[in-house]
């Protein structure tokens, strides 16, 4: 399909549930595509968005399962609550320069996305964003960021290793829960707290580096980090949740600082 000139914004729903739909050419005029645009239509394979749009906006092309590339334009600015969710054939994409804000669960559930590139324009990674992508392999983080919100990684059983910028100052619950492959990592002095099952079920994490800025750990950081065999916590740690080493069979040395004033149960 060719949509006319005429056609300013790709409105509500406006392909939703065409599933049958595997070609459309998206005109210049068009400077949003809105909720739900494509919601479904799983038989798209490719589509170009053109230079005039500056927003992709929430569940735009949710479902389109067999979408395998997307070209954004430099004039995008931003891209809504789940615009790619379960995009399960997209394997490589480029977020451009130009966009300032992702919003959460946007690439959540894309199964095959293998490389992602993230533009510096970007301070923050929101809930969710990159659930699932089980596939993930090669992720650079930019050094603009700020935080990385809960279950951000969750579920990215294809990363070894990540390197987190110096500029970030937080890290959700369960950011990196059940990255199963997740090697070593290290986190910047920037980042005062480890919330809740951050690193729940990675199986294969043997170092982590922790600074001394952090000062408390919340439930369950570490629980079954199987593979972990040494930790030592700042000495600035006040706090230790519950059940923060349940499960860590390999662990062999813990130090725990005497600034600790609580230990939670298990």
């Amino acid at each position: 399909i060719v949509i006319p000139p005429s056609i300013t914004s790709l409105k509500l729903s406006f392909f939703e549930g065409c599933t049958s739909l595997k070609h459309v050419v998206i005109p210049s005029s068009v400077t949003s595509i809105d909720d739900r645009a494509f919601y479904n239509c799983s038989l798209i394979e490719k589509i170009k968005i053109p230079s005039s749009v500056t927003q992709i906006n929430e569940y735009a092309f949710f479902s389109c399962t067999s979408l395998k590339q997307i070209l954004l334009p430099d004039s995008l600015i931003s891209i809504g609550d789940g615009a790619f969710f379960r995009c399960s054939s997209l394997e490589v994409l480029k977020i451009p320069s130009s966009v300032n804000s992702i919003g959460n669960d946007c690439f959540s559930n894309c199964e095959n996305l293998i490389h992602i590139s993230i533009p510096s324009s970007l301070t923050s990674l929101k809930s969710r964003t990159f659930n699932n992508c089980s596939s993930l392999m090669n992720i650079s983080l930019p050094s603009s960021l700020k935080s990385i919100g809960d279950y951000c990684f969750f579920n990215c059983s294809s990363i070894t290793t990540i390197d987190i910028p110096s500029s970030l100052n937080y890290i959700g619950e369960f950011c990196f829960s059940n990255c199963s492959n997740l090697i070593q990592i290290s986190i910047p002095c920037s980042v005062n707290s480890i919330n809740d099952a951050t690193f729940n079920e990675c199986t294969k994490l043997e170092k982590i580096s922790i600074p001394s800025s952090v000062t408390s750990f919340g439930n369950s950081v570490f629980n079954n980090c199987s593979s972990l065999a040494q930790i030592n916590l700042p000495p600035s740690t006040t706090s230790i949740g519950n059940s923060i080493f349940c499960g860590c069979t390999s662990l062999t040395h813990l130090s725990i600082p005497s600034s600790v004033t609580f230990i939670g149960n298990k």
